[in-house]
């Protein structure tokens, strides 16, 4: 599958954009969570056992379709790290430039080729918290992602404009970890209904002008 890169650096400079905005609204939010429950020690521990039981089963596991650990971010306000495992259930964490901005573990529930987390802790998907409910474990090559239920068109956009497959591990959707370097030929393995929204091949365009619009203030 032909894919387009000169949309990569576009890309880094959006979640570059992101980032560094997104700083402006963090603090407040992040100072008044810091005494939030799911932020305790007791919260905290329970998380750490939680990973270590993921890790113990991943280790078990010589091959899995959607189990392992999977990462999704821009290096700066947004790295949300995921691991989850079939009997061992899944530990979210996201950090950001001011340290720990949300965490989360439960059990996951497969069904119907989909899979759906059981929250321990309270989990409101906005801004700088939370994460989805509802993901899809979708293959490509040698790839293996996890994709909102609610975001596979917009993964099938991404696909079009040639953001994926991307290059490192920076990128908007969940990916496993040492999967970047990995090929992804063909096309992913989405359901029917969405294979409409991809391209044969992606968008190839650049930017030929720039004009700049002088707007007349009446009265001025």
């Amino acid at each position: 599958m032909l894919i387009m890169r000169k949309s990569t650096a576009w890309l880094g400079a959006i979640l570059l954009l992101a980032g560094v905005s997104g700083l402006l609204l963090v603090p407040n939010q992040f100072a008044a969570k810091k005494d939030d429950e799911k932020f305790s020690k007791k919260s905290n521990a329970n998380l750490e056992v939680q990973k270590k039981q993921i890790r113990q089963e991943l280790e078990a596991l010589k091959a899995h379709p959607w189990a392992g650990q999977y990462y999704y971010g821009d290096g700066l306000g947004v790295n949300v790290d995921l691991s989850l495992a079939p009997k061992s259930g899944f530990a979210f964490t996201w950090n950001g430039c001011l340290g720990l901005y949300d965490l989360n573990y439960g059990d996951v529930v497969e069904a119907g080729g989909k899979i759906r987390f059981v929250f321990k802790l309270p989990n409101e998907h906005k801004g700088f918290e939370g994460i989805a409910s509802d993901f899809l474990p979708v293959i490509w090559g040698d790839r293996h992602y996890l994709i909102a239920t609610d975001e596979v068109v917009k993964f099938a956009n991404a696909i079009n404009a040639g953001f994926e497959p991307r290059e490192t591990e920076w990128g908007e959707f969940l990916l496993r970890r040492g999967d970047a370097t990995k090929p992804a030929s063909g096309y992913p393995n989405l359901p029917s209904e969405y294979s409409e929204y991809l391209l044969k091949h992606p968008i190839d365009a650049e930017v030929s002008s720039i004009r700049t619009a002088i707007v007349k203030i009446q009265g001025a």
